[in-house]
This record gives C-alpha cells, sequence and structure tokens, in this order.
C-alpha cells in the first residue's frame, strides 16, 4: 500500500452484451477521477451462458473503491460485479512475452510458485513464450527477466478472475 492508503484493485463486471457498457463503466471511473490501468473486455460466449465481461485494474483508496463499487453496480449494463485487491491469490494473470533465448525453470520460479510457462513459437533468435500465475508472482517474475535484459517485448497481458 502506498503512502497516500492507495492500493491496486481488480474489477470484473459481468455485462450485457451492448453499445456503451465498457463507456459508461469509463465514465464512472473518470467522474470520480480515477484512471484505469488496464482494461480487458470480451464479448457474449454462447457456450458459456455470458453476455460479456470487463476486467479493469486501477489504483486508488479502499474508500474510493468503494464508491466506485456503488456506482458500477448501478449502471443499467451491469449485471454483476466482483471486486478483488491486485493480491488475491484468486487472480491469474496471463503475458505473451518475446526474448532473446529460450528461458529455463529457473527463469520462471516464483518465490512460493513456479509459473506455467509454455513456448509458443521461436524464429531465429527471438522465442515466444506464455507466462500465466498470480499477479505477484508474475509481475515479479517479468521485471526480473526485463532487468536482466531478456524481455524483447510483452506482447499482451491480463487479470482474469
Amino acid at each position: 500500500m502506498s503512502k497516500q492508503g492507495k492500493r491496486k484493485w481488480v474489477f470484473r463486471a459481468h455485462v450485457l452484451d451492448r453499445a456503451g457498457a465498457l463507456t459508461s463503466i469509463a465514465s464512472a471511473f473518470s467522474n470520480e477521477g480515477i484512471s484505469i490501468d488496464t482494461v480487458v473486455g470480451h464479448g457474449f460466449e454462447e457456450k458459456a451462458s455470458v453476455d460479456g465481461s470487463v476486467v479493469l485494474t486501477f489504483n486508488c483508496t479502499e474508500k474510493e473503491k468503494d464508491i466506485l463499487v456503488r456506482k458500477v453496480k448501478r449502471l443499467g449494463k451491469v449485471i454483476r460485479l466482483e471486486e478483488r485487491p491486485y493480491e488475491s491469490q484468486s487472480l491469474r494473470k496471463s503475458a505473451i512475452i518475446r526474448t532473446n533465448r529460450r528461458l529455463i525453470p529457473r527463469d520462471v520460479a516464483g518465490e512460493t510458485a513456479f509459473l506455467t510457462c509454455e513456448q509458443v513459437d521461436v524464429k531465429a533468435s527471438e522465442w515466444t513464450f506464455f507466462l500465466a500465475g498470480s499477479p505477484s508472482e508474475l509481475d515479479q517474475i517479468l521485471e526480473r527477466l526485463e532487468t536482466d535484459g531478456v524481455v524483447r517485448d510483452i506482447v499482451y497481458s491480463l487479470l482474469g478472475l
């Protein structure tokens, strides 16, 4: 937690798959002066009988988060809202990264767990890997790989509940 009492949060809004669902959620954040760090969404999934889902990460105080919860839950296109602190063990984060060398098991060992690591592609001297795990473990490993100069690009990253 930061000096101002801010911490990172994750919302997963189950929404009606209608135009404007994401815009209305973003407006609620904007009206409170809170920036959204990341957003990932998907529309209607027939087999899962789900209209749509939007996953957002952001930083704010608990009081500000509670205000956002009330505002987002009142939105007409939001069916249900789940909230979690970013450190929650029920969250998973994934990333597709390009590296300048093949990763070895030691590269993807966190403090308490190994990440899921799958080689997706290799071209000349560039490897592409899919990584997944808890956000706190994955963030530390990605930071270490970037600091060591191994990461060329992080192509995509998301959180799920």
